[in-house]
């Protein structure tokens, strides 16, 4: 099987779903849809796609690439340094606070994660936690925990 067969069969297997999915619901008819119709047809237009996408990558001359794990090419240490402080991130907001909390976190994945310049780090990190505490506590008016700091 090349990757065009298996990512078609993946999009037929979520069509089916969406499909039966949505048969919990009432689907109606055409003149009085119910809250079921639309998902319904959306998993039957996915499902037929990925039909046609197999048979065209069955018997076409070029074949492709051949499958291959995609798990290969992952960087696992990065992944889970990223997991681990996300975790950490949840873990510390209550205590120290989202400005300084989300300043940390940005800042630890864009010298760690992704190596960066120093000035970039604290520059990046300070703008894209200034800009998010903008957006969540002004805008949106959320209440984003203070900390010990207050703020």
């Amino acid at each position: 099987m090349n990757n065009d067969q298996v990512s078609s069969g993946t999009w037929f297997f979520i069509g089916v779903t969406i499909c039966l999915a949505s048969l919990q619901y009432k689907l109606g008819t055409l003149s009085s849809p119910g809250s079921g119709f639309l998902p319904f047809l959306s998993g039957l237009a996915i499902g037929f796609f990925s039909i046609v996408g197999f048979i065209h990558a069955t018997i076409r001359k070029n074949r492709g690439e051949v499958w291959a794990s995609f798990l290969k090419a992952v960087r696992w240490e990065k992944a889970l340094i990223v997991l681990i402080s996300l975790f950490a991130y949840g873990l510390l907001l209550e205590l120290i606070g989202f400005f300084l909390c989300t300043l940390l976190f940005i800042g630890f994945l864009l010298r760690v994660v992704v190596p960066q310049r120093w000035l970039l780090v604290t520059g990046g990190s300070l703008l894209i936690t200034v800009a998010s505490y903008i957006v969540f506590e002004v805008l949106l008016k959320a209440r984003m925990p203070k900390g010990f700091l207050g703020f």
